[in-house]
């Protein structure tokens, strides 16, 4: 925050007491103050959910922070459109290579009071990138959290080996 003080010079006002020729002075003093709060925004968390033995119905939670003192939005794009297979994303015979799961967003938010912006998507929708607009609310503190749920498979199941995924989640600010 800066903050700016400005003094205006004094002035001098001239009355008369009743007595001719008296002159009291009523000295003034005028303050201007001036300041600023610099927009910010910022995510912080991350990193890796293991989900260990893959299944359907399968849940995993991850918290991050949110700070932000301006409205935002948040986009959260998918790089596979699920849980994929290293090396055969498209399986192979009956076997499927990926696994599709829902996303759950909670962010705490204040518009004056506190509420909360959430969202759901499917990872078919993330892999185009979902956005998420707090309107005119901004991040309150508190803990944010990301809640990923593990969906079927059609066919034989999933193919043996080990899947992926990443999430990218970035934050902009609106003024």
């Amino acid at each position: 925050m800066i903050a700016l003080l400005e003094l205006a010079q004094p002035s001098v006002a001239l009355a008369y007491e009743g007595l001719p020729g008296a002159a009291a002075y009523a000295p003034e003093l005028s303050v201007t103050l001036a300041g600023r709060i610099d927009d910010h925004c910022a995510i912080s968390g991350g990193g890796a959910m293991a989900l260990g033995e893959l299944t359907p119905g399968e849940s995993v939670a991850a918290d991050f922070s949110l700070d932000c003192n301006v409205p935002f939005d948040i986009r959260i794009a998918s790089a596979n459109g699920g849980l994929t297979h290293l090396t055969k994303p498209d399986g192979e015979g009956p076997f499927a290579g990926r696994l599709p799961y829902d996303l759950q967003v909670r962010i705490p938010t204040l518009n004056p009071g506190a509420s909360s912006l959430t969202g759901s998507f499917s990872s078919a929708e993330l892999r185009g990138e979902a956005i998420m607009s707090s309107g005119q609310a901004v991040a309150a503190a508190g803990r944010s959290r990301l809640a990923l749920t593990t969906r079927n498979v059609q066919g034989a199941g999933l193919l043996a080996g080990d899947y992926s995924e990443i999430l990218t989640i970035s934050v902009e600010p609106r003024m």
